[in-house]
């Protein structure tokens, strides 16, 4: 399966001034196979270190900071020679070893150019401790489960792909395609983007194959909150883990410590809710009360809501029936498609679009999402259908010149909103480009 973090280590491998590449992702999301692809694809050789399951390969780094002599060793324990101008070196799970991820500082500054990725499950949560981190001297890149438009690309839906990224202007698309793709977006609600998954569903389409497999990295990442967090914070991530359904059930979203225990203070919790963040497990969007650049300056801390890193996990986590997902027409309305919705729309964005994703809500009013795109700041509002009145987008508008809908209905703008469709979430970007340049050339 094609993932297009490829790009990206294309990117890397050809820069001039290259650092070591640090690859961050959640358990389970494709780290490893992807790093392994792209070794095998563009070098001649490729070195694997595995940290968690060569724990004596870390006396390399502990007895010396020379990366000629690391790689001299290494080459020994591995029987392999090493050729730092033609080899992929990949270090896995690099936060098992702290002197392998402080030894990246002495890899980018000694005068040979190297190709080193270090990638590891819980890099986020090491980086947050701040131990070791080789500040400055590393690129960093956290890969995320599979967008929709990989999942097309692993279905051997790449001329759909290519018809994805061909428009070039705002304007309705075929119906025939549009149901065609919305059709696959349904299935990729019930399946989300887990590679594993994905591979399953290819080879059987068999519903009770991908949810045991789903429910299995669940319970993976159950163990992982008994096994790496301090004894003391484990209740408290399993708490907040096990209330997400109900957090995302509510209508406006909103985080609140009370669902996770009714005498719950925010001050108890939130380092158990910032593991589970840096580890990937949630995606935290925090509220903004006002629409002025930038942003980040008018951030609520304490007002945020969560959501869960692939929409087949929260499928899963909730006890949805595929069929009530596989099965829905676009103009149906059930409970909890909202929140799944979201869910997708943010999982889309964050994989996708560079700047930082919010909410925007008063007393009376409420929207999604908010962004910034260059100096115009967006109101994002989601529809699970094509019932698309919003009374706090009407509201919204009335002092923005534009904003953003996601829903069922076709790509079209009608003067104050660029309605996109959910399937093409991907192209955000470029679509609203398109339309900002109309705009000027009028």
């Amino acid at each position: 399966m094609k993932r297009l973090i490829e790009n990206k280590l294309l990117i890397w491998k050809n820069q001039n001034s290259r650092k070591p590449l640090l690859l961050n992702g959640i358990r389970q999301v494709g780290k490893t196979w992807s790093v392994r692809d792209f070794g095998e694809k563009y070098f001649d050789n490729f070195v694997y270190v595995n940290f968690d399951i060569e724990s004596n390969y870390s006396d390399v780094f502990i007895k010396s900071k020379d990366p000629k002599k690391i790689l001299f060793e290494l080459s020994i324990l591995l029987e392999k020679k090493i050729d730092p101008s033609n080899t992929l070196i990949f270090f896995d799970e690099i936060q098992e070893c702290n002197e392998a991820l402080n030894s990246l500082k002495y890899f980018n500054e000694d005068s040979e150019d190297y190709f080193i990725i270090g990638a590891g499950s819980y890099l986020g949560i090491a980086l947050s401790k701040g131990d070791s981190f080789p500040v400055g001297n590393v690129e960093l890149i956290e890969l995320k489960p599979m967008i929709f438009k990989e999942y097309l690309m692993a279905l051997d839906q790449n001329m759909l792909v290519d018809y994805i990224e061909s428009i070039s202007s705002i304007e309705a698309i075929p119906e025939s395609i549009l149901n065609k793709l919305s059709s696959y977006l349904l299935e990729y609600f019930v399946v989300g983007g887990m590679p594993e998954v994905v591979k399953t569903w290819l080879e059987f389409k068999d519903v009770e194959k991908i949810s045991s497999i789903q429910n299995n990295i669940i319970n993976a990442y159950f163990r992982d909150f008994s096994k790496y967090p301090p004894a003391i914070m484990v209740p408290k991530i399993i708490g907040i883990w096990n209330s997400i359904v109900s957090q995302l059930s509510r209508e406006n979203r909103k985080f609140k410590y009370s669902d996770v225990k009714k005498s719950a203070r925010s001050r108890e919790y939130e380092n158990a809710l910032q593991w589970l963040i840096c580890g990937n497990y949630l995606i935290k969007t925090t509220m903004v009360n006002k629409y002025k650049i930038p942003l980040k300056s008018y951030e609520v801390e304490n007002r945020f809501k969560i959501y869960m890193p692939d929409i087949g996990l929260l499928r899963k986590m909730a006890d949805y029936p595929a069929s009530s997902l596989m099965n829905l027409t676009q103009n149906e309305n059930i409970p909890f498609k909202g929140a799944m919705t979201e869910n997708f729309v943010l999982q889309e964005l964050t994989a996708t679009y560079p700047e930082n994703i919010y909410y925007w809500a008063n007393d009376n009013y409420e929207i999604d999402f908010t962004t910034q795109f260059d100096d115009i700041v967006l109101p994002i509002e989601v529809k699970a259908g094509q019932n698309v009145r919003s009374k706090s987008m009407t509201k919204v508008l009335d002092k923005l010149d534009m904003g953003i809908r996601f829903s069922m209905k076709n790509l079209a703008y009608d003067g104050k909103i660029l309605n996109i469709p959910l399937a093409l979430i991907s192209e955000f970007p470029r679509l609203f480009k398109y339309m900002v340049l109309a705009q000027k050339t009028e």
